[in-house]
């Protein structure tokens, strides 16, 4: 891999209102964890959108598996809103001829982010995994 292509990693640490954010594609790790209520999700993620966007142009595809991770405790609607867009850029990457997917983990109990998950793998065109948690795991 020339030097080019390599891209410096994102990292967010969490807080009580913000996810952790980890994108590492020299490390093949995207993971997206916590709780996501920011004040303004606009403004939170915007860093977050501006860093896939570039990634997503200046990545060649290869053929090694890309994974996104999603562990979200709870969110709200305008975190909503943003994941969307945030998947569009997997999904574009994913049309790319990149071997693409995203995995939704959510405790097993957890409905709501289960039927949150269900509503994200109707809405993207990329292969879109529910993996549901066992809390004593």
């Amino acid at each position: 891999m020339s030097d080019a292509t390599i891209i410096d990693r994102l990292v967010i640490e969490p807080t009580f209102t913000t996810p952790e954010i980890i994108f590492d594609p020299n490390n093949r790790r995207f993971y997206i964890g916590g709780n996501s209520y920011p004040e303004n999700s606009l403004k939170f993620y915007a860093p977050v959108l501006q860093w896939l966007d570039s990634f997503v142009h200046k990545h060649k595809p290869d053929k090694e598996l890309l994974t996104l991770e999603v562990r979200l405790e709870y969110f709200n609607t305008s975190t909503a809103k943003v994941l969307l867009d945030l998947f569009r850029y997997f999904e574009a990457l994913y049309e790319k001829g990149q071997p693409t997917q995203i995995k939704w983990m959510f405790l097993q109990e957890d409905t709501e982010m289960e039927d949150a998950g269900l509503d994200y793998q109707a809405a993207v065109k990329v292969p879109f995994e529910l993996v549901p948690i066992n809390e004593e795991a």
